[in-house]
């Protein structure tokens, strides 16, 4: 089969380079707008990221070694992209409505084993045959390994760019995907000038088509029997506004952000630390406050309110949505609404605060961990005044504290007797956490003398209920059951608390997945960390005695892999920590990493030869880099370091990349192998590193074990066969 015409042979070379440079675009966009599906659609945490991330570097991974030892016929390389763009609307499709397929309501969680079986299925749909189309491409383009990594590298960073700049602020996730496919279909068809493709484009084109209408439609259905109002694809998430009868619930990917009315929430939220300073002049409210918490703070009378939200989309959707109270609380003049992160309001905030009220959901995410962190506690204490009163809320039981639940609010309880002298908490359904350098009090005579003293309107937080919910029983019983837990320390660089969070969600599921978890919670690091590291030593030992030249290349690549996704990993995690807004900024962080990957492969493919020792001094060079990462922890560096790192990372992997590949197919002509063992490498670090290393050993331990690790690589580097020049 002619894959090229004769003709028109000025435009030769971009005939070669635009399927590649189209690989890494679709690759990168679609990986991006399926990892945010599965975020709306399950239980949104590092797990589900780690989990999609993982399934599609195996599948792409699997797909490349395969091809490379049964090629297939040049004949396909066009239909395989027309079948990937075909397959993928399926997909999405497939995964809006997983609900049916699980038997769930909307909005009711999921475990861990459908979530993965769903990713292992729709990522081998998609980027198997990418794997595929990649060996493909080298053999469109007579074995030019180099050049395709290279311009498949300069899609992908073409791609991130283009879905953070244009796609994602303005576009739902699937009406962003049936455009770029659409426009990937016609660029094939025109790239190749087929007219028997004229069906499969028409086809194609149709199917997204009906991604891009069926948008709306399809979520109106999934929320059956409950009504759909409006759906907002936003910076930070997908926003669902669900109405029933009178009470108006925001969705926040899939999880409820608040109802209004929710008299009792509101209040719980509220009241417990207000009422230990009912005159507080300035009190700082981080989110939740559309859900009726801005209203009960404007009950005392002395009080003026910071209210900080991130996504100004949840601010616009309640204002269009809620009853006419609910909007008199936001446009009230003593309430001041600053849409940023949390956290970065308040390193920057130069006023002190009587109260500061963290009402944003449990720490189930390393997004919103860093809320319940030894660091921002601190921040939190130098931004009150000496009797300044701090208090967030998580979910929790009425009655039994079960192992799993005493572990997550152990954790957090001494995190905050770290840093604050008093601490106590309120039991029921939700833990009330207060905080604070002066007495606190859960005395019922003293709230409620001051509940009677303000007149104020509540229904529950009364006088009454705080008789019961405060018993002095009930009070010391759970804090001798906190105080009997483990009490390890959640910090930015060692986020523990949204692992203990999922295993106690994981609870909820009588399935495999529970076990698993709490068994991960119980074991002993060397276990985790050092076992693997003496496994892959003795790995290394094995390969060195086999002396199999063809495939000593391989081991670095593997090697190579695993660090480039867990520095990536990583320094996204510590960027969050430190700025927050990781989501407005993961494709540019992402693209850092593909223009680096770019420069490494444009580098690599310059030179003449490929020599042994260029092997040698790039992985020297990966070592020396996840070194300064690893001393760069105790600082806190500007943006543009992490933008840096990233760069520098995809530089040395894409030279290290070309290398190795043209001394591995001297020796052995598959030329998808070495890009499979990446893939591989890859996979391995990211179906543990997001989800159960990071926060169990934290970065700085993680970073040390990579470094030993990379060190062993050099060394089995050094002392190389004596067949190898």
């Amino acid at each position: 089969m002619q894959i090229l015409p004769n003709s028109d042979s000025g435009n030769l070379v971009l005939r070669f380079l635009s399927p590649a440079f189209l690989l890494g675009f679709l690759a990168t966009s679609f990986q991006v707008f399926l990892a945010r599906e599965f975020s709306a659609h399950f239980y949104g945490n590092e797990m589900t990221f780690g989990f999609v991330l993982a399934a599609w570097l195996l599948w792409g991974g699997l797909g490349s070694i395969l091809a490379s030892k049964y090629p297939l016929p040049k004949r396909h390389f066009v239909r395989l992209y027309y079948a990937v763009l075909g397959i993928s609307p399926f997909c999405f499709l497939a995964l809006r409505f997983s609900r049916f397929l699980l038997g769930t309501l909307p909005g009711e969680l999921t475990g861990m084993a459908p979530m993965l079986t769903f990713a292992l299925i729709l990522t081998f749909f998609i980027n198997f045959p990418l794997g595929v189309i990649f060996v493909l491409n080298v053999g469109v383009d007579q074995g030019n390994i180099a050049r395709v990594y290279l311009w498949e590298s300069a899609g992908a960073a073409a791609g991130g760019l283009l879905v953070y700049l244009l796609l994602v602020p303005f576009l739902s996730n699937w009406r962003a995907v049936a455009l770029l496919g659409s426009l990937a279909a016609v660029f094939v068809f025109f790239s190749f000038a087929r007219k028997r493709e004229k069906p499969a484009l028409g086809i194609v084109l149709c199917l997204f088509l009906g991604l891009f209408l069926f948008d709306e439609p399809s979520q109106t259905i999934f929320w059956k029997p409950f009504t759909l109002v409006r759906s907002k694809d936003s910076l930070h998430g997908k926003l669902q506004v669900i109405r029933t009868g009178e009470q108006v619930t925001l969705y926040n990917n899939g999880l409820q952000a608040y109802s209004y009315p929710d008299q009792a929430a509101a209040e719980e939220a509220v009241h417990f630390a207000c009422l230990q300073n009912p005159d507080a002049g300035r009190i700082l409210l981080i989110g939740g406050g559309t859900g009726g918490s801005l209203q009960e703070i404007l009950k005392y009378p002395r009080t003026a309110v910071d209210y900080v939200e991130l996504d100004p989309e949840i601010i616009r959707l309640s204002r269009e949505f809620l009853p006419q109270d609910g909007q008199a609380a936001l446009a009230d003049v003593r309430v001041h609404i600053f849409l940023e992160d949390g956290r970065h309001f308040l390193e920057r905030a130069r006023q002190k605060y009587d109260l500061v009220i963290l009402n944003l959901p449990e720490p189930a995410t390393a997004q919103i961990n860093r809320f319940y962190t030894q660091e921002f506690f601190r921040e939190v204490k130098d931004k009150l005044n000496p009797s300044g009163v701090f208090s967030f809320r998580v979910p929790s039981a009425e009655n039994y504290v079960s192992p799993e639940l005493r572990e997550f609010l152990s954790t957090l309880y001494v995190t905050l007797k770290k840093v604050f002298a008093e601490a106590a908490v309120v039991p029921g359904d939700t833990n009330i956490f207060l905080a604070s350098d002066s007495p606190l009090t859960l005395e019922v005579p003293d709230l409620a003398r001051r509940i009677e003293s303000l007149h104020l309107r509540t229904r529950f937080v009364t006088p009454k209920m705080l008789m019961e919910r405060l018993n002095s029983i009930r009070v010391n019983r759970l804090k001798e059951n906190i105080e009997s837990g483990p009490g390890h320390i959640n910090s930015d660089l060692a986020p523990i608390c949204y692992f203990f969070n999922s295993v106690l969600w994981s609870t909820q599921f009588k399935s495999l997945e529970s076990g698993v978890l709490a068994f991960l919670a119980r074991i002993r690091l060397f276990w985790l960390m050092d076992v693997p590291l003496l496994l892959f030593v003795l790995g290394l030992i094995l390969f060195r005695m086999k002396h199999k030249e063809s495939s000593f290349f391989l081991v670095p690549l593997a090697v190579l892999g695993l660090t480039t996704i867990a520095c990536e990993i990583m320094i996204i995690v510590w960027f969050q920590s430190l700025y927050g807004y990781v989501y407005q900024r993961m494709a540019l962080l992402l693209t850092s990493f593909m223009a680096g990957l770019a420069l490494g492969a444009w580098r690599g493919s310059k030179r003449k030869t490929a020599r042994y020792a260029q092997v040698i001094f790039i992985q020297f060079c990966v070592l020396l880099l996840v070194l300064a990462l690893r001393l760069s922890l105790a600082m806190a560096p500007p943006e543009i370091f992490f933008f840096a790192a990233l760069l520098l990372l995809g530089l040395f992997g894409g030279d290290l990349f070309i290398v190795s590949n043209r001394l591995f197919i001297k020796n052995k002509a598959q030329t998808g192998l070495g890009y499979g063992w990446d893939l591989l490498g890859s996979f391995f670090g990211a179906v543990c590193l997001s989800s159960i290393l990071i926060p169990l050993a934290g970065l700085p331990l993680l970073f040390q074990y990579l470094f030993l690790a990379n060190s062993f690589c050099l060394l089995f580097l050094v002392l190389k066969p004596k067949t190898i020049a």
